[in-house]
C-alpha cells in the first residue's frame, strides 16, 4: 500500500462553509455516511474565531441541511456538524472513493484542502492524482510512504468520537483547556497550577482528572476490544 498526502484548491461544500465567515480557521470532515439519491451524512468540525449560530450558518448553506450542531466544551469557536448534503458537493471525497482510493483525512484551510489517501500502488496513485487534477485544476503532492497495512479510512478511528461517553463532562473540560492553553506542547506553555487556577480547581483535583483521561486513552488504545 502507499500513504500519500496532497493539496488542492478548496472547492464544494467546505468551501461554502468557509464563505459563511472570514473568521473560519479550519473545516475537517470527521466521517461520511451515504444516504439514498446521492446523498451523504457528514461528521464536521469547523473551527471558527468567533461564535456562531446554526441559523446563521443554515440560512446562507441552502445546499445543507443540519442534522445536528454542538459547540465544543472549552473552546466556544469550535463546533461539531451533523449535515446531509450531495456527494458531489465533496467531489474530492467522491472521487477519491470512486477510484477506489482510502481516504483518512479530509481539512480545509487557508484556501487549501490538505488530503490523506491510501492507494495500491504507483499506477493507482497516477490515476487517482489525474482524476483529481482533471476535476480541481491542479494537484500539489506533499508526499507519500510505503505501508503494510491499509491503517483506518475517515472516521475510522477518531478518539475524540470513540471517547464519546468513556470522560465525564469534567474529564473534558480539563483535557480541552489543557490541550487549549499548550500544556501538552513542546515546550510546555502553561504549567498544571495555572490550569487549576484558569479552571478554579484544586491542582490535585486536576492531577487526578488528567490521570483518569490519560487512564481510559492508554485504554482505548492497548485494552481488550470491545
Amino acid at each position: 500500500m502507499l500513504r500519500f498526502e496532497f493539496q488542492i484548491r478548496l472547492a464544494g461544500i467546505l468551501s461554502h462553509i468557509l464563505d459563511v465567515s472570514e473568521q473560519v480557521e479550519s473545516i475537517e470532515i470527521d466521517n461520511a455516511l451515504p444516504v439514498t439519491d446521492g446523498g451523504v451524512f457528514l461528521f464536521l468540525t469547523v473551527k471558527f474565531d468567533e461564535t456562531v449560530s446554526e441559523t446563521d450558518i443554515a440560512g446562507q448553506l441552502p445546499d445543507m441541511d443540519i442534522v445536528n450542531m454542538s459547540q465544543a466544551t472549552v473552546n466556544s469557536q469550535m463546533y461539531y456538524l451533523c449535515v446531509v448534503t450531495e456527494l458531489a458537493n465533496v467531489s474530492v471525497l467522491s472521487l477519491l472513493t470512486e477510484q477506489q482510493a482510502i481516504p483518512h483525512r479530509i481539512v480545509g484551510e487557508n484556501s487549501q484542502l490538505s488530503v490523506v489517501a491510501s492507494v495500491r500502488d504507483w499506477n493507482h496513485l497516477k490515476k487517482v492524482a489525474n482524476t483529481i487534477e482533471d476535476e480541481h485544476g491542479s494537484l500539489e503532492l506533499i508526499g507519500t510512504t510505503q505501508t503494510e497495512s491499509v491503517g483506518f479510512p475517515l472516521g475510522g478511528d477518531k478518539i475524540k468520537q470513540s471517547m464519546s461517553g468513556k470522560l465525564s463532562d469534567a474529564q473534558l473540560e480539563v483535557l480541552e483547556m489543557a490541550y487549549q492553553m499548550g500544556y501538552f506542547k513542546v515546550p510546555q506553555e502553561v504549567t498544571a497550577e495555572e490550569i487549576a487556577n484558569e479552571l478554579d480547581i484544586s491542582r490535585s483535583t486536576l492531577s487526578e482528572r488528567l490521570r483518569r483521561v490519560e487512564h481510559n486513552f492508554c485504554a482505548l488504545l492497548f485494552g481488550p476490544r470491545q
